[in-house]
């Protein structure tokens, strides 16, 4: 399974966090989450700042889906949802982003002027994602539960090993 990393920085130094460092702070019921932030990330980190790691503290956010190992991921990398950098705005009528319960996978990320919107291709977050989420992720363990969990990590191996290229559709703003 392909790993990745994003580097960031802040006025002491850099920091470079991993799939494995968002787990941390989101849990293991966010593993979809963290795998799929952590592209995210990569992706428009490279785009916004190619030539040095993106000011933690200069990252601005609004997504269109808000589920907490959404909002966790981007917490731990950006500092944005304390700081008020993070715009919470459940969409529902992008015309290609893929659905999720209580909005729409969309990511606008802001740094110094330069924007990104970034969302993953359709048929990563299906209808079988979602029928899988609504009836099992706040279920309690259980031999049902446990085909969930592989089928969580399944999704996860997706999002890390699909090609940028056909797992995102980047669009750049200014």
């Amino acid at each position: 399974m392909n790993e990745y990393s994003v580097t960031v920085c802040d006025q002491d130094g850099i920091i470079t966090l991993t799939r494995e460092d968002l787990l941390k702070y989101t849990g293991y019921g966010n593993v979809i989450a963290a795998a799929l932030m952590i592209r995210v990330c990569k992706a428009a980190f490279d785009r916004l700042s190619p030539s040095e790691p993106v000011n933690r503290r200069e990252l601005y956010w609004t997504l269109g889906f808000c589920g907490p190992g959404i909002l966790d991921c981007v917490e731990m990398i950006s500092l944005a949802i304390r700081e008020g950098r993070c715009l919470q705005k459940p969409m529902l009528d992008h015309p290609q982003a893929p659905m999720s319960i209580g909005g729409q996978f969309v990511f606008d990320i802001t740094y110094r002027n330069r924007s990104v919107r970034i969302w993953p291709d359709a048929r990563i977050f299906d209808d079988e994602f979602r029928e899988q989420v609504a009836n099992w992720q706040d279920k309690p363990v259980s031999e049902e539960r446990q085909a969930f969990l592989e089928y969580k990590h399944r999704k996860v191996s997706q999002i890390l090993n699909e090609p940028e290229s056909t797992l995102f559709t980047i669009e750049h703003g200014s």
